[in-house]
């Protein structure tokens, strides 16, 4: 187990957002002249409401639109999925079937400012707010606590969630959970304190590197056709993606500093081939939530719910099964 001192994680924590801040103050973000465009993966996600099962819905939440999945009845326990930084609900549709049962509803929404919901320029999109949405967006919906499932920034949205809102969480399961500093910088939060961004891409060199980056089970496969159908799409929301994510740097309290406050049962899943969020994070969360364990995944890179969904599934459902 790799674990730090308090100030150590919140010390790496901070270099990087620092850093990555200072270098890109003077970039413009052209943020606040952005349109959605029309390209073949908002036509997907258009279409995909159609799958079988899932019924795409949406509400406004803080005069966002925002657009989610519902598959299920709506009266089993609910399940929610949140994805990460530049990513929407699609990145789940592989875990889906495994992770769907009788008795519980599944709940899959594109967080304000990503996938069909709606970017508004001037508004903020840090953990804190986009956990606030999420509250206003379950009472709105009449959810009772619910289990919840979030990736890399929907990690540790979820987190602040948990720590803010304690009673829309009934437990939490952190993927590859962003916001934690790390017991050595990884491959991202490297070019990160360089003012370099792999995870936001302008070009079609940068979506393949930001696959490669990302990705490490299925490798080869992924980086070459994940370009193609999301290549278009990353490129035209790159100063939308530069602009969130710098408020995601900038939160109003350390994702460490409220880890304390979170009382639900918390499973955390990471892939140890992790280049984005490095693997020593898993501890350092497990270590600092009351009422955590963790699990860490051979092979796996960042993003456990594409390169491993049954097993990642059934990692969830045997969870759930320990707190029955």
């Amino acid at each position: 187990m790799e674990t730090a001192t308090y100030e150590a994680i919140l010390a790496s924590l901070e270099e990087v957002s620092e850093q990555y801040l200072k270098a890109t103050a003077d970039l413009p973000t052209l943020a606040g002249s952005w349109q959605p465009g029309r390209n073949a993966w908002q036509r997907l996600q258009s279409m995909s409401g159609w799958l079988p099962g899932i019924r795409a819905e949406r509400i406004e939440i803080d005069g966002h639109c925002m657009h989610y999945w519902r598959i299920g009845s709506g009266h089993g326990t609910p399940v929610v999925l949140v994805h990460g930084f530049g990513a929407s609900k699609e990145n789940w549709l592989s875990m889906l079937p495994a992770l769907y049962k009788r008795g519980i509803t599944l709940y899959v929404p594109d967080l304000p400012g990503f996938g069909q919901s709606d970017y508004i320029d001037g508004a903020r999109y840090t953990y804190g707010k986009q956990a606030g949405r999420l509250d206003e967006w379950a009472r709105r919906l009449a959810l009772p606590a619910a289990h919840w499932i979030g990736s890399s920034m929907g990690g540790a949205t979820l987190a602040t969630l948990g720590a803010n809102h304690p009673d829309r969480v009934r437990s939490l399961v952190l993927m590859n959970a962003a916001g934690m500093g790390s017991a050595r910088f990884s491959p991202m939060e490297t070019q990160l304190l360089q003012g370099e961004n792999p995870l936001i891409a302008a070009s079609t060199a940068e979506t393949r590197a930001l696959f490669r980056i990302a990705i490490h089970r299925h490798q080869g496969l992924i980086s070459r056709l994940m370009p193609l159908a999301m290549g278009s799409e990353m490129q035209q929301r790159a100063p939308v993606n530069r602009r969130i994510f710098a408020d995601m740097m900038q939160p109003e309290e350390p994702v460490p500093g409220l880890l304390d406050r979170v009382s639900a049962p918390t499973q955390i899943v990471w892939g140890e081939q992790d280049r984005v969020v490095d693997v020593s994070c898993a501890h350092h969360y497990g270590a600092l939530l009351p009422n955590a364990r963790v699990r860490v995944l051979r092979g796996i890179g960042h993003l456990p719910m594409l390169e491993a969904p049954l097993r990642s599934a059934r990692i969830v459902r045997n969870f759930w099964k320990t707190l029955a």
